[in-house]
């Protein structure tokens, strides 16, 4: 692994001032929790909420730690994390800026030693992912970007695919997925290459690498997509809702439901739309 994790940061000509300076400041950030992350991998303590997903103590530390650093310089930004206090009622984000973060996006990989995990950090501009960062473990890289800055992994600029990466549609998603959509999937399940690498994150990293033609998710959260969206379309993909998006959001909780997502090539997109009977503008 690369342990001096050398970043190229974007070309920030055509961003305001407001954004240039969350942009870097965000990148500090994540590269700031990147060794606590790396030392903790496969050690760290865990246990398992009311909802039974796990959380470690680094999900923990990650999320106070970087968002005390944001906070120092955006007070009056808002800030959502997975890893919050569940509430009952949702609340509403005001401020035009927001930071929304998984600070370990595959925590079951994570946890028991499985590389497949990652930070995702995405600022959103009125409700809206406007630019992300995911640090992905197993290739020890930071990968960023978003509409109109491109997407960088490492010190290399990075695309989506334009053809099929392999043989036949090859792209991540994970189970078990709803009923009604396994049934209706079921007759390309045994001809689409499946990978299930147990994050996310790290499935639209690959997407935005141009390593998967695409990503289809059913049982994602805001913060399991919110900083690949916009690296995707960086990279070149498309991004949409298969349902009800969750962008703009304009409130937040960490039991918020799910909603999803697919993102890919062209390629990708037209052959899920027909499975899917989806109509795309």
């Amino acid at each position: 692994m690369d342990r001096s994790l050398n970043n190229l940061t974007p070309d920030l000509t055509n961003a305001d001032h407001e954004l240039s300076e969350r942009i870097l400041c965000g990148h500090s950030a994540v590269l700031s929790q990147i060794d606590y992350f790396r030392e903790n991998f496969g050690k760290t303590v865990s246990s398992w909420k009311k909802d039974g997903t796990r959380v470690t103590v680094v999900d923990e530390t990650i999320s106070e730690n970087l968002f005390l650093s944001l906070r120092s310089s955006f007070p009056k930004d808002d800030f959502c994390s997975e890893e919050e206090v569940e509430t009952p009622q949702s609340a509403p984000l005001e401020a035009e800026f927001c930071w929304l973060l998984d600070p370990v996006d595959g925590t079951n990989n994570y946890a028991v030693g499985i590389t497949e995990c990652g930070i995702s950090l995405a600022l959103l501009r009125r409700g809206v992912p406007i630019y992300g960062y995911i640090y992905d473990y197993s290739r020890d890289k930071l990968l960023q970007g978003g509409h109109g800055f491109g997407a960088i992994e490492g010190t290399s600029p990075v695309q989506a695919a334009t053809q099929l990466v392999n043989e036949k549609l090859t792209f991540c998603m994970h189970f078990p997925i709803p009923t009604d959509d396994l049934d209706t999937l079921r007759p390309k399940l045994m001809e689409w290459r499946i990978r299930c690498p147990g994050s996310a994150a790290i499935g639209l990293a690959n997407v935005a690498t141009g390593r998967l033609d695409g990503c289809l998710e059913f049982r994602p959260k805001p913060w399991d997509c919110a900083a690949g969206y916009p690296i995707c379309v960086g990279a070149g993909a498309s991004f949409d809702f298969v349902r009800e998006a969750c962008f703009p959001m304009t409130s937040f909780t960490p039991s918020m439901p799910s909603f999803p997502f697919r993102a890919g090539s062209k390629i990708f997109m037209d052959e899920t739309s027909r499975a899917l009977g989806l109509e795309r503008s």
